[in-house]
Formats: C-alpha cells, structure tokens, sequence
C-alpha cells in the first residue's frame, strides 16, 4: 500500500494560533507528516511526501495530484474558527459522486482516522464534511468536483483522498497539545494503527522465549541501575511520558533525520563502536523499547 502525505502550507510561521504563543500550523503539519511516515513505514507502507523542502509549496491542485500512482492522500492541517470553543477534528473527505468507487474509500477513511484522532486527542466525536463546486471544474459534463484544491488534485488521478484537521489551533487546549512533540508521535503511532487494520497491514512482534529471558534479566540490570540514580529515573519518567512503552513494535532502520533525537547520539555512538551492526540491507531494525535500554546504559557509562 502506498500513502502520499500532504504537509499542510510551508514555511516555518504559517498560520499562528491566537491563543498559544509558539503554534504554528505549518510547524505542527511538517512535524506529524515526518512521524507519520516513519510510523507508516514500519508496517510496511511506501509513503510518499508532496514536498520534501518545508519551504516548498506547490499549488494547491498539484500537490493532489502528486499522489498519482498511490492507494491513498492524506492532507495534515489544523483548523480555526472565529470563538476559541470548538475542539474536534473535522475529516474532510470526497463528496458521494455516483460514478466512482473512491468516494466510498475517502470517507471510510475519514471515519477510522477521524475515530483514532479523537481518541488520541481526547478530543469531541469527529466532525465529517465534504463540499462541491457549483461550476464544472474539470469540464466533464457533472457537477461532481471537489471544492478543496488538494482534493480536487488527488481526485483528478484516482486517488480516494482526506483533509484532517487536527482540531481548532483557535482553541487553546487543542493548541497545546499539539504544540507537545510527544503528543505528535502518539498521534502518527494511533492514525498508523488505524490504517494498518484498515488494509490489513497489521505488525505484531513476537519475542522468542531465550529472547524473553533476555530481555527480563537485562530489565532487572537498569531496574537495579535506575534505583541507584535518581537522575536517571528522572529521564526514564520522561521517556515514559513519551509513550516509548506503546511503540516497541515500530522499527527505525537508519540513523538519519526520522530517528528520534533524544536516540541519535547513542546510537551513532554504537554504531560507530561496531556494537550495533545492519542486517543484509543495512537496517539496524530498532525499536523504541530497543532504543530506550540503550540509551539509558549509554547515561550510566556502559559504553564509554
């Protein structure tokens, strides 16, 4: 299956939130879209990105059409309204057409998102809409186009496409939490979930029974170390607010810009070590649960 990923705008200061000094939508839509992909990717998707500059912006139309060739589209934004009460996401999907089959896909898709955006967010039961031109945009003959240009684009070629609106960044609740970058992994983590049963693509990992008894008496090793450091507890607490627990079955295969920065330095430094070794195609295959145990050895001076 593959996803094309829409960042929502460009730019670093786009969209900033009355309410929340700091949130900007076009911040918050590059963030997730690179969380999401990365947790994507992990079950096995191919994930496209309309722009890989964060300052490119491409026409509207275009940038749903650049999903030629993919199962699915999916725009990231947040929404605003003119009081600060509204909080819940709007899932903005194709409009019932009569002649097509990605009507349907759009708004199934929008209705499984929607629900897993909700529950991560802790937010209102989703919003759904859909909106049409009044002319005949494309010039066949119906009045079946797309009002929303990115829609419009990914239509155009095929291909069933969703507006998320993470939310109001008017509403001062929904802006912070999506100004917490911890918050944005949870929220790829849920959405790539949603989409992993939805088509079917659902990982598991199982340990084997010498691997369990490994993992078990290494546990009890940073137990003992972690009750003989308070500073150390004091980041594991950290790292647990992070959600790492939730996310032992997504792997990160490279040390490059997807792997998290509080994992980066011990992880170059093993690498650089030759601890850590690729597999066949160079992929070291790390979990969060595997990045977390080395990090919190490399803090006590396991590894020099």
């Amino acid at each position: 299956m593959k996803v094309m990923i829409d960042p929502g705008h460009a730019g670093s200061y786009y969209n900033a939130s009355p309410v929340v000094p700091g949130y900007y939508e076009s911040n918050m839509t590059w963030s997730l879209a690179w969380k999401l992909k990365s947790a994507l990717e992990a079950r096995g998707f191919t994930v496209g990105l309309t722009r890989w500059d964060k300052n490119e912006d491409p026409e509207l139309t275009e940038r749903g059409r650049r999903s030629r060739g993919y199962d699915l589209f999916l725009s990231l934004h947040s929404n605003a309204a003119a009081t600060s009460a509204p909080d819940a996401p709007w899932m903005i999907h194709f409009a019932p057409d009569g002649k097509t089959s990605i009507d349907e896909k759009s708004r199934a898709v929008a209705e499984i998102l929607g629900q897993a955006v909700s529950k991560t967010m802790g937010v209102s039961a989703p919003y759904y809409y859909t909106k049409k031109t009044d002319f005949d945009r494309d010039g066949n003959g119906y009045l079946d186009d797309e009002w929303y240009g990115v829609l419009f684009g990914a239509k155009s070629v095929g291909v069933p496409g969703v507006i998320i609106e993470y939310s109001f960044h008017t509403n001062e609740k929904a802006a912070r939490w999506l100004l917490n970058e911890s918050n944005l992994i949870k929220l790829a983590e849920a959405e790539a979930n949603a989409l992993a049963k939805y088509y079917g693509m659902e990982v598991t990992e199982e340990m084997t029974a010498a691997e369990k008894k490994a993992f078990d008496e290494l546990k009890k090793e940073v137990e003992k170390l972690v009750k003989a450091n308070k500073a150390l507890k004091d980041r594991i607490d950290r790292y647990d607010e992070m959600g790492v627990y939730d996310n032992a079955a997504i792997k990160w295969a490279y040390i490059d810009k997807n792997l998290p920065d509080w994992a980066r330095p011990t992880i170059k430094k093993l690498a650089d070590k030759g601890i850590l070794k690729g597999s066949g195609n160079n992929s070291l295959e790390l979990s969060w649960l595997m990045m977390r145990i080395l990090v919190i050895l490399d803090r006590t001076g396991v590894f020099g």
